[in-house]
């Protein structure tokens, strides 16, 4: 991983989430001066640098945070939430997700960076796929969060060619691993508790990534000058179906799953029900979480596995037992 070695200074930006701080520790291992964009240095990943900004409009801490910089791996957003209080949620992702994010290209830009990674996601393609996607796939986002991501990978395009730089583009799928939060910590705990789970009749595919595999995937985009101007999608190269995804955390953790054999159509029809009453009512369940729940999500990494040396050097299995050990020593045990 030649790509992850050198003298100068990479800048990553929201360092302090999961995948930040993921990247961070692996940069921090291979001897590489790491520099963290965060609001407060006490959320700066151990053996980074803190650099101390109070927003992507902080021209003066970015310009600080860039100076000498060789490489940017941007992973500050405003991520997707599941019950969006927003008076205008479109705006909102697009203050932090496109606007934040062309001023940091813009200053990364007047700081000669060489080398400039952004970390988008499926949902600027999508939410659903009948077949696995791959980069030809017409975008079709379905929400603002999805939205704001295609805006911000237009934008890199732009900018990044205009200054001739090393720009590739990561789709990634759900990710997971130690510090993970979300659907997928969630699952985790209704497994541990031994909490009912209709989906044993479930017939979907879902793509995952494994915070291990997303660090090899920046690797390899940096390490190979054909990944430059390109967008890719990228996942751990073996999908799983929900009901498979719940027996392997249920292994990981050393527990049997609850799984019940509750037909489709039932989780159809409450949806239904949910559709109706969410015009009155705030709902738990409708047709979009149904969708999410027993709809598939798979993506073909062929494209960057050819034009890259990408090979998730982690299977799903020990992916998500590295989220286990997390989970036992740090989530459960207090």
């Amino acid at each position: 991983m030649a790509s992850l070695r050198g003298s100068e200074p990479w800048l990553v930006t929201g360092a302090s989430g999961f995948l930040g701080r993921t990247l961070c520790a692996a940069l921090v291992a291979r001897g590489v001066p790491v520099r963290a964009l965060v609001r407060r240095a006490a959320a700066a990943p151990p053996g980074s640098e803190p650099h101390i900004v109070r927003g992507l409009d902080d021209a003066e801490g970015l310009a600080a945070a860039l100076r000498d910089a060789g490489t940017v791996v941007h992973l500050a957003a405003r991520v997707h939430q599941m019950d969006d209080l927003a008076a205008d949620p479109l705006a909102e992702f697009r203050a932090v997700n496109v606007d934040g994010l062309r001023r940091v290209l813009r200053q990364a830009l007047a700081a000669r960076v060489a080398r400039f990674v952004f970390v988008s996601s499926t949902k600027a393609v999508g939410e659903a796929t009948e077949q696995p996607w791959t980069e030809t796939e017409p975008p079709r986002p379905s929400d603002a969060y999805g939205v704001s991501k295609l805006e911000a990978e237009q934008v890199v395009r732009e900018l990044a060619e205009r200054g001739g730089l090393h720009a590739p583009i990561l789709r990634l799928p759900l990710a997971y691993g130690a510090g993970a939060k979300g659907n997928i910590l969630r699952l985790f705990e209704a497994v541990d508790r031994g909490a009912p789970l209709p989906f044993a009749l479930v017939r979907n595919r879902r793509s995952l990534l494994f915070a291990g595999n997303f660090v090899a995937a920046v690797d390899a985009v940096l390490a190979s000058p054909s990944a430059g101007s390109e967008t890719f999608f990228v996942s751990d190269g073996h999908d799983l179906s929900t009901p498979e995804l719940i027996r392997s955390i249920g292994l990981a953790l050393g527990r049997r799953p609850r799984l019940l054999p509750v037909p489709p159509a039932a989780f159809r029809a409450a949806a239904r029900l949910g559709d109706a009453m969410s015009r009155r009512f705030r709902v738990p369940f409708d047709s979009a979480v149904e969708r999410r729940l027993l709809g598939s999500l798979a993506v073909d990494i062929s494209k960057l596995r050819r034009l890259t040396s990408y090979a998730p050097p982690f299977t799903p299995a020990a992916g998500l037992s590295v989220m286990a050990a997390w989970y036992l020593g740090q989530v459960r045990a207090p």
